[in-house]
């Protein structure tokens, strides 16, 4: 998956070839002054636009294959959980603590992903305020429209699934008469839920929408790191860290 960040150096390179903009003699651009696109210009554009293809297939068909995993860890779930919430009539503990390696594993890979979104919004971001600074063409606002409109920004779907999974876990967990999430874990979610409520109420104070994206998925995935470490550790959770696609624990380097 580390290929399927945004290619930050790449862009970088187009921008650098872009010629500084020239201004009139009051340092101002005129609205009726043309601006004709130079091929750098062209060429920024179009890498740019290969980069949100990219994110969009890769998303589709990451999505596709959570829809798909959600509905067989749906089946597992039911087999020791009614619709209820009452012990299933096949309810054993080692289903239960099976189901819940594989919630805590898929939690993993989501959260990740919704990471993913973030940092690919916040490279965009930056990319284009450099490229405004620099060119006589002003693309960041048009473009990050556009970005709204992308399928890989639409993530209803992903938080939906995510919002399953840890409530399925949740249920599993206080079915463990022992060994089940720790409280130390536990208190530190209920801290991750609460800094999420303040970052909901202090969101868009920034006019340019820079770092409010990731932020949350931050914290969400820095809680489901604490929380592999302590079912790592759990008698009834045992996970390692090895099952992670390695791929998804990448961060791209702007």
């Amino acid at each position: 998956v580390s290929d399927q960040f945004l290619c930050y150096k790449t862009l970088k390179k187009c921008l650098k070839a872009i010629p500084e903009h020239k201004t009139n003699e009051d340092g101002i651009i005129r609205p009726g002054e043309k601006r004709k696109l130079t091929d750098e210009q062209r060429l920024f554009l179009k890498t740019l636009n290969a980069e949100l293809q990219k994110f969009n297939r890769f998303f589709i068909s990451a999505e596709e294959d959570f829809v798909m995993k959600e509905t067989k860890l749906e089946a597992a779930y039911r087999r020791v959980v009614n619709r209820d919430g009452t012990r299933a009539p096949r309810f054993t503990m080692e289903r239960c603590r099976a189901a819940c390696r594989a919630l805590a594993d898929f939690h993993g890979e989501l959260v990740l992903m919704e990471h993913w979104v973030g940092l690919n919004y916040t490279a965009l971001v930056k990319i284009l305020k450099k490229h405004d600074k620099r060119s006589n063409l002003s693309l960041r606002s048009p473009f990050l429209i556009s970005v709204l409109q992308q399928p890989f920004y639409s993530t209803d779907v992903l938080s939906e699934i995510i919002t399953k999974t840890e409530a399925r876990f949740r249920k599993l967990n206080a079915m463990m008469p022992e060994g089940g999430l720790p409280v130390e874990l536990q208190r530190r979610e209920g801290a991750r839920e609460h800094r999420e409520e303040k970052e909901d109420e202090s969101e868009s104070d920034s006019s340019d929408g820079e770092g409010d994206k990731s932020q949350g998925p931050q914290d969400r995935t820095k809680a489901a790191m604490e929380c592999w470490d302590g079912l790592k550790n759990s008698d009834s959770c045992k996970r390692p860290l090895g099952d992670i696609p390695s791929v998804f624990a990448k961060k791209p380097k702007p």
